[in-house]
Formats: structure tokens, C-alpha cells, sequence
């Protein structure tokens, strides 16, 4: 029985570890194409891009490596199902639960192993993104500008421009509202930003174009100003230091979530969005323990002549897996489910689901 279960491991871990690099590497391919942008277009230094690319593989993991379970426990019984080898082990006296056991076994750890992954490593890298980001915001602030669109990240002025290079802009319009008053007007041909990173501002020099000035008789009319040159100070959003920025949910571990929780509570505030980030984490972790159990039976019943077939079904899986944690959150946002079932409504429809099968295979 030892060979057995050493045989099904090796069939079991093979697919598997395959599946998590090519999971992975097409989620990260999405992300180059952004991060190759913001270093050739956008002239952000290549180890702030290195750092982002290193803390998306992290970040990733809680998504791809349950997939990869998936995907390696259809393909595995798959073959061992068209090969026969799962009739002789049967012929042979051996249950189908003595031969999911080791496979049980690789989900539990994988369970396990992902419980810190989800409570630790993933909120502590979308953390350290976001310092990131802010920081390439503040040294270089025209990274993230969208040509247009309309900015306004620079408060109290909305930005719109039809061309970016660099810090070099082409066609820059800007406007201030003023409450009561007409809004104020801004056109130039060209502009470029130079960042002061140490005062949180940057400095907009625009050339050739028109400002609307207010009259100090009559605040509610403007005269137009005419210039070669026009010096203006943008300054930053206030609260965007990275060394003090400000955790969001998902940046949080389950012990800041849980205190967070608590304090929200003492300010008779509804802490219902924490608590739905909790439960929604610890559900994730225990999905590879759930698609064990689901794929083991389907993909007994997948020949190997049918592998896209199981590809396919991975897929249909771990979308309706995804569906079920949308719908729960939205019945625990809403209140009418409390969160720990919302959040774990996929995990037991889908393990009993899987264990029903299992048992009703193996009665056959």
C-alpha cells in the first residue's frame, strides 16, 4: 500500500507543479505588460519595477496554487483511470478512499500551508505595492497619468491631458472649480512636472497658453491672461507618505483585522467589512482541500483522450467556486447572511459535493 500511495503522489505532484508555473506565469504576463509600460514609457527606475514584479509572485500564490491542485488531481486520475490503473487497485481490494487518502492528504498540507500565506505574505506584499506605487508617485508623478482622461490627484484642480512623455505634457488644460463661482480655465500648448518630493509637491510649468484670472472687483468674472510661461504648484494628496501610509483591509494580517474589528465595535461602528475579509481569506485557504476532494471523482470518470476536457472542467470549477464567494459576499454585505457561512458557502458545497461522489464511486 506504501507504493501505492507513493505511485499516486508522483502522478499527483507532477501535473500539479506544472499547472502552478503556467498559472502563474499567465497572471504575471497580464501584469508585465503594465509594468513594462511604467519603464519604458513612464521612466520608472528598473528596481522599483523589479521590487513590484518580485511581490506579485506572493500575491498571486492564493489564487494560483489551489488551481494548480485542481487541475493536478483531474489530470493525475485522469490518466489513471484511462491507464486502469484505478480498476486494478480496485480488483486488487484497495478502496477508493484508501487511494484518495494521500491525495487528502497533499490538500490538507496545501490547506495548511496557505493559511499563513493568506494571513501574512499576501496582505505584508499588497502593502509594500502600495508603498511603492506612492512612492513612484511622489518622485515621478506623471507615472500613473492616464492622457485622456481627467486627473485629480492634484486637489483642487482636475487635470486633462492629451499627451504624455515623461514629465513632458502636450495640450494641458486645467480647471478649478470654485464653489459659487464660475470655474477657472487653464490652456496651454505644452507643460512639464518637476517633482519635489521632499515639500509632497511637484511644480507645473506650462508654456504658451491662456489662464482665466478672476477680477479682485468682481470675483465672479475672470479677464484672460496671455503667457509664454506659467508656473503653478500641484501639491500632492494629503495621507500618500509611504512610511505612514495607511492599511487598507487587504493589507492587514488577521490579528490587525481582528483588533481593527474590536475597535470599530467600541465606536459602535459596523465592522462587517473586516470581518467578510477574515472569513473570506481563511475560506480561500482551504480550497485546495475542497478541489481535492471534487476533482479526484470527476476526474476518474475523465479519460486521458479527454484532457482538455479536464482543463475545461478545472476552469468551470474554479468559477463557480468564485461565484460562490461573490454571492457570499454580497448576502454578508447586505446582511442577510452572516459572514463566516457566506464565505464558506463554496467550500461546503463543493466538499460535499466531492466526498458525495467519491462514496457513491465507490460503491460501484
Amino acid at each position: 500500500m506504501r507504493l501505492i500511495r507513493l505511485y499516486i503522489l508522483r502522478e499527483l505532484l507532477q501535473p500539479t507543479a506544472m499547472a502552478l508555473v503556467l498559472f502563474t506565469f499567465i497572471l504575471l504576463v497580464g501584469n508585465l505588460v503594465k509594468l513594462a509600460d511604467l519603464l519604458v514609457n513612464k521612466g520608472v527606475s528598473p528596481l522599483a519595477i523589479l521590487k513590484m514584479f518580485g511581490l506579485l509572485v506572493p500575491a498571486l500564490m492564493s489564487h494560483t496554487l489551489p488551481m494548480a491542485v485542481l487541475t493536478g488531481t483531474l489530470l493525475a486520475f485522469s490518466k489513471l483511470s484511462s491507464d486502469r490503473e484505478i480498476l486494478a487497485m480496485r480488483t486488487s481490494g484497495v478502496s477508493l478512499w484508501a487511494v484518495a487518502s494521500p491525495v487528502l492528504v497533499v490538500g490538507a498540507l496545501m490547506s495548511l500551508a496557505l493559511v499563513p500565506i493568506n494571513d501574512r505574505i499576501v496582505p505584508w506584499s499588497h502593502y509594500a505595492t502600495r508603498q511603492i506605487l506612492v512612492e513612484i508617485g511622489v518622485r515621478n508623478p506623471t507615472a500613473f497619468l492616464e492622457a485622456g482622461t481627467f486627473i485629480k490627484e492634484f486637489k483642487p484642480y482636475i487635470l486633462f491631458v492629451y499627451r504624455v512623455e515623461g514629465n513632458r505634457l502636450t495640450k494641458v488644460r486645467i480647471y478649478e472649480p470654485r464653489e459659487g463661482y464660475p470655474t477657472r480655465t487653464i490652456v496651454a500648448e505644452r507643460g512639464e512636472f518637476i517633482p519635489v518630493p521632499d515639500q509632497r509637491r511637484v511644480v507645473l510649468k506650462l508654456f504658451d497658453g491662456s489662464a482665466d484670472e478672476p477680477d479682485p472687483k468682481e470675483p465672479t468674472k475672470f479677464y484672460k491672461l496671455e503667457f509664454a510661461t506659467y508656473a503653478m504648484n500641484l501639491a500632492l494628496k494629503e495621507g500618500k507618505d509611504p512610511a505612514t501610509l495607511s492599511r487598507k483591509p487587504k493589507d492587514m494580517t488577521l490579528q490587525m483585522l481582528e483588533a481593527e474589528t474590536r475597535r470599530l465595535q467600541a465606536e459602535g461602528i459596523d465592522p462587517a467589512p473586516l470581518r467578510i475579509e477574515a472569513d473570506r481569506r481563511l475560506s480561500m485557504a482551504f480550497s485546495p482541500l475542497v478541489f481535492v476532494l471534487i476533482g479526484l471523482p470527476l476526474g476518474i470518470t475523465t479519460r486521458r483522450a479527454q484532457r482538455s476536457v479536464g482543463l475545461g472542467l478545472s476552469v468551470l470549477i474554479f468559477l463557480g467556486y468564485y461565484l460562490f464567494l461573490v454571492l457570499g459576499q454580497g448576502l454578508a454585505q447586505k446582511g442577510i447572511v452572516p459572514s463566516q457561512p457566506a464565505m464558506w458557502m463554496g467550500n461546503l458545497f463543493f466538499g460535499i459535493l466531492g466526498a458525495l461522489l467519491i462514496w457513491r464511486a465507490d460503491r460501484r
